[in-house]
């Protein structure tokens, strides 16, 4: 009885904090902004990159050297959801509330004429379906860009974030949520290019680049 008092509290906390969240969005999307470090101007033609692949391929690095490449704004889900739990649980209400303030802050910056570099798993069509409507909306291009990484790549970098993690590290995924994201496969856009993470990457990051006129 205790632990499902606990379990319900708990659940009962986080119903509470993502309601408060979508309360005050218009509040957080300006404070998540200055955190991320946006450009002090739009460098080109708006667009939306948007970034795809497993856990442990190396996206939030890629999508790092890409954004600076393109002088673009690095949106990381990741990262927004660290700042906005603590203790972050992947539950259906958390994943809206972390979406939408993504959303609320890409829809601003395209906006703005800025080029937005957002890193996420997005392998599932229905996930990338809201950030293209704020592209759509906008007027924008959507650049998809599916990073993939050899397999044995991927799960070193996983084992090693078990046993230490690194200050700009914010995703909790581990091999068993590689494994399972695997098996459910990827969800192919009409179009995308690939980023390969190796030895090669600094002319693989240039060639995506060129692919955004």
């Amino acid at each position: 009885m205790t632990r499902q008092r606990s379990t319900r509290g708990s659940r009962g906390a986080g119903l509470a904090q993502t309601r408060a969240l979508a309360e005050h969005s218009a509040a957080l999307v300006p404070q998540l902004r200055a955190e991320i470090g946006v450009p002090a101007r739009p460098n080109g033609r708006p667009a939306l990159v948007m970034l795809m692949g497993f856990p442990g391929v190396g996206k939030t690095h890629c999508a790092r050297l890409l954004a600076a490449r393109l002088g673009a704004a690095h949106v990381a889900t990741d990262h927004l959801r660290s700042r906005l739990f603590i203790a972050a649980s992947y539950a259906d209400e958390e994943n809206h509330a972390v979406f939408a303030l993504a959303e609320a802050l890409v829809d601003e910056l395209l906006a703005e004429g800025h080029v937005v570099v957002l890193d996420a798993t997005n392998l599932v069509a229905r996930y990338r379906a809201p950030m293209e409507r704020v592209a759509s909306r906008r007027g924008v291009r959507v650049l998809h860009v599916l990073v993939v990484a050899d397999d044995a790549d991927a799960r070193a970098r996983l084992a090693a974030r078990s046993v230490a993690r690194s200050d700009s590290d914010h995703s909790d995924a581990d091999v068993a949520v590689y494994d399972r994201m695997r098996r459910r496969g990827f969800e192919a856009p009409a179009s995308f290019v690939e980023l390969r993470n190796g030895p090669d990457l600094a002319a693989e990051i240039e060639r995506v680049a060129a692919s955004l006129p």
